[in-house]
């Protein structure tokens, strides 16, 4: 008793696998909507301009939104080795979740897909959560380094301050340096 609207059973999804990717692979190069119907039609195949071009719309959407995500995936891991792997998982998380909220606007989803994304939205409400878990866990370990170096330069300063002052002020700015350091992997 399914909405009509929600059926995904047009011509051009009924065609087999590699005249399928043929299609696509036209549109991707920008063939017409009529050039594409008139070779399927060589191809004994009776698609109209108009079901090529529902197909079309509906298939370039998909692959710009792909293509889109891909992109920005790339740049966020490309602007800096260095950082934190939350940091990208959490990148990965928005995408996806963009990939999803238009997955569920897409009038050709059934109601088992739309359950299926349904779960999909929560995997990532869990994975957010270890996310952010583990952000925390980050925060109180560089704190705890911050605390030891600090104890390390009082007591650097206090054992060797007086009879060694240049040993101690090069340990000194070691533990400062070795500090600047962990803020940058962070």
């Amino acid at each position: 008793m399914g909405n009509e609207r929600n059926r995904s059973h047009g011509k051009i999804e009924n065609l087999p696998d590699t005249l399928k990717r043929e299609v696509e692979e036209k549109l991707l190069t920008g063939e017409t909507y009529e050039d594409i119907a008139s070779y399927l039609q060589e191809n004994g195949e009776e698609i109209h301009f108009s079901s090529v071009g529902r197909y079309g719309r509906k298939f370039l959407k998909k692959f710009e939104s792909v293509r889109i995500a891909k992109q920005y995936a790339r740049l966020i891991a490309e602007d800096n080795a260095e950082r934190p792997a939350t940091e990208l998982h959490e990148a990965n998380n928005l995408i996806a979740s963009q990939l999803i909220m238009q997955a569920l606007v897409d009038d050709d989803m059934d109601a088992d897909e739309r359950a299926g994304i349904a779960k999909s939205i929560a995997s990532l409400q869990r994975a957010q959560v270890s996310n952010e878990k583990l952000k925390l866990q980050a925060r109180k370990e560089q704190g705890a380094v911050h605390v030891a170096l600090e104890l390390l330069k009082d007591k650097v300063y206090g054992e060797l301050g007086e009879a060694y002052p240049d040993i101690a002020d090069k340990l000194l700015l070691l533990a400062e340096q070795t500090e600047a350091e962990m803020e940058k992997l962070q």
